[in-house]
């Protein structure tokens, strides 16, 4: 789809959106490619994704219901040896305080495995000072305990906040050079939930392989949320987990997410409003049509409307 120009453009979204269900899009990723590393890259046998023009990004998420984005950046330095876009977050939210809501993303431990004191100056001061809204971390990519006693100063400023602490806790995202499962294990969130119950938690791509255990977790802790990020492609299996979130009594806390990163990446194609209308049709129309397959039970309206919208409207406070 080509996208017109200028005053047109806008035009047509505020006409389409208008008869659209409103969405609210949990988890995507602004990105700056000048803080990539490009020989880590290149020996990892890995692409840069290109950069996404801010404008034209809010008019494809605008174009396909989209009215907010919990948007992040996501440090990577173990790794990779860079930080896809803390920089994109700050200039983005800047120019649409009403659109983005800001995520920070640090590793909280230095390349000596200690507690980094320079990481959690800087969560703190996006926290209290920026008014950002969250701080994302990625066990597997930083190879780190989420239940090590060196984040529960960053959980204790978190919670203090009163901001969301999220984790990509989920073996999804390439072979094991990129991610080490043994630190996506749900049994260290567990410690987590445990010791911080006051703290709003959220676990990306309802934590795969493990969305069973993570349910039983989300049971016990009703701050624990969970997203849809990256399962679009598997739609039997998507539906089938949102039935067991259901019967399990937490879809009230599963969200709509893109996990969006750059057009024609990962799941996204070079039209991302279409991908996205794709992925909200799969949600309001496409999981009840494989439930009447499958002689499951069907969602209501008000499972719908919460995953794509209300669920993060309440933990937003939108």
């Amino acid at each position: 789809m080509v996208l017109p120009p200028g005053g047109l453009l806008t035009e047509i979204i505020d006409r389409r959106t208008e008869q659209m269900r409103a969405v609210i899009d949990s988890h995507m990723h602004l990105i700056n490619t000048k803080c990539f590393d490009k020989p880590t890259y290149d020996r990892l046998g890995q692409s840069i994704p290109r950069d996404t023009d801010i404008d034209q990004l809010v008019q494809w998420m605008k174009a396909a219901g989209v009215e907010h984005c919990v948007c992040m950046g996501q440090d990577m330095h173990k790794v990779w040896n860079s930080e896809f876009g803390e920089i994109a977050v700050e200039t983005s939210y800047a120019k649409y305080p009403d659109f983005f809501i800001p995520f920070c993303s640090v590793e909280p431990i230095d390349e000596a495995g200690r507690f980094s004191e320079k990481n959690f100056d800087y969560v703190t001061d996006k926290l209290n000072r920026q008014g950002y809204r969250g701080v994302l971390f990625t066990p597997p990519y930083g190879q780190f305990n989420s239940n090590d006693p060196v984040m529960f100063p960053f959980y204790e400023a978190i919670q203090k906040a009163d901001a969301v602490c999220q984790y990509h806790h989920s073996a999804a995202g390439g072979p094991t050079v990129l991610a080490h499962t043994k630190y996506a294990k749900m049994e260290n969130l567990n410690d987590v939930t445990f010791h911080f119950p006051h703290m709003k938690k959220v676990v990306e791509h309802i934590g795969y392989p493990w969305s069973e255990y993570l349910f039983t977790m989300m049971k016990n802790d009703e701050n624990l949320w969970t997203d849809l990020a990256m399962l679009y492609n598997r739609p039997i299996w998507m539906t089938w987990n949102m039935v067991l979130a259901k019967e399990m009594g937490v879809l009230d806390r599963v969200m709509f997410a893109s996990d969006f990163v750059a057009a024609s990446n990962d799941l996204f194609g070079p039209d991302p409003t279409q991908d996205l209308l794709n992925w909200i049709d799969l949600v309001e129309n496409g999981m009840n049509r494989i439930c009447r397959q499958s002689g499951w039970p069907e969602f209501t309206e008000q499972d719908i409307q919460g995953i794509l919208h209300d669920n993060a409207a309440r933990l937003y406070n939108l």
